[in-house]
């Protein structure tokens, strides 16, 4: 299916949240009447997580039912192999945030392992990961 634009976190925020109706609308139109695929990037998705967290008090799971939807939408074309396998990380354990649920995902994804960082916590935290020593 080929591309029709791609959406913002902002146009995702408004479709989940119908905080705002005329942009929960425009944007439910936009993806009743796109022909193709919308593109979502996965700082996109990041930044979604994030957002529902610290600003509208989401928990951990409603976050995850709340992406989870989103890709089974078939008119967002988005990374789903990366969030599939990170949202299960990200709700099973609360010491680590989204982002380093992706970063270690990828590394193991992209066979790219291990994941070099400066982070003790993300050491203890992800088997991809390890610590890169000064």
């Amino acid at each position: 299916m080929s591309l029709s634009g791609s959406l913002d976190t902002n146009a995702l925020l408004r479709l989940l949240l119908n905080d705002i109706p005329e942009q929960h609308e425009a944007t439910k139109k936009l993806l009743v009447s796109t022909k193709g695929q919308l593109a979502v990037a996965d700082i996109a998705v990041i930044e979604l997580v994030f957002v529902l967290g610290k600003y509208y008090d989401f928990s951990r799971q409603q976050t995850s039912e709340a992406v989870m939807g989103l890709m089974q939408l078939k008119q967002i074309n988005c990374n789903r192999t990366l969030f599939e396998k990170a949202l299960p990380l990200y709700l099973s354990d609360p010491a680590l945030s989204f982002e380093d649920c992706c970063l270690s995902t990828y590394a193991v994804l992209n066979e790219a392992e291990p994941l070099w960082t400066f982070d003790k916590k993300l050491v203890t935290q992800a088997s991809s990961a390890k610590l890169l020593v000064v």
